[in-house]
């Protein structure tokens, strides 16, 4: 199951059967639940599920990364020439509760370091709390802005490319 940070809807003049056919031979289909290092096969642009009216699969070029942006489909046939695929790109619903999670840590630790300042100015351990939010934020930042945005922004532009 995904988050979906981005959705849309495309109507193309190609049938349901030559979409799905495209992904096919895209797409490689692990055939053990568990990743291992066969699960990426070179020559598939994807990893992932096809079925008969949609799709879900990640770049195969995201190695074990639980960051790297799913994309799910499902395609609906407008006549014998056209139709509608809606697209939704996103992470692992697991990815984001442990990401907010982790921006709760976040604000505990900050909301803990403006307190000691607060409370007793910037002395000892009132600097070792601000040392370590402002770590952790950053490392929340670099997260967020590495490893979801630039992936995000690869996938959603192959995808509408593939696609139309």
């Amino acid at each position: 199951m995904i988050a979906p940070i981005f959705r849309q809807d495309i109507i193309v003049n190609k049938n349901i059967h030559e979409i799905i056919d495209i992904m096919n031979k895209a797409t490689f289909r692990p055939t053990l639940s568990v990743i291992t290092r066969r699960s990426f096969v070179k020559g598939f642009e994807f990893r992932g599920s096809v079925w008969s009216d949609g799709f879900c699969v990640i770049r195969n070029s995201d190695f074990q990364s639980s960051l790297a942006p799913m994309s799910k489909a499902s395609i609906t046939a407008i006549n014998d020439n056209s139709c509608e695929i809606h697209f939704e790109i996103g992470p692992n619903m697991l990815t984001v509760i442990f990401m907010s999670l982790f921006a709760i840590g976040i604000l505990a630790i900050g909301a803990t370091a403006i307190c000691e300042i607060i409370t007793h100015g910037m002395v000892g351990d009132t600097v070792l709390i601000m040392m370590v939010f402002i770590l952790f934020a950053s490392m929340f930042f670099l997260f967020l802005r590495l490893g979801f945005y630039s992936r995000y922004k690869k996938l959603k532009s192959r995808m509408v490319e593939l696609l139309s």
